[in-house]
């Protein structure tokens, strides 16, 4: 079975769990790589994430007389 992904809110929290870790210096090195390794995929989850966030806010900006057009998010 696939690993279900976290939500948005879930991986940045799961990352910020993280980094209090690594920073605490209280873990050894082996765990220390596994939990970077962690939070590198949670990275590549959240940049999926926006993404998609990212072209639904596309989609939904309306400009003149109802029409749909896409634009960039500034």
């Amino acid at each position: 079975m696939a690993k279900k992904s976290l939500s948005l809110e879930k991986s940045l929290q799961r990352l910020e769990e993280i980094l209090q870790i690594l920073e605490s210096g209280e873990i050894n090195l082996e765990e220390s790589i596994r939990l970077f390794e962690e939070g590198m995929k949670l990275i590549d989850e959240c940049q999926s994430h926006l993404q998609k966030l990212e072209k639904r806010v596309k989609i939904l900006v309306e400009e003149d007389n109802e029409k749909f057009v896409e634009k960039d998010m500034q």
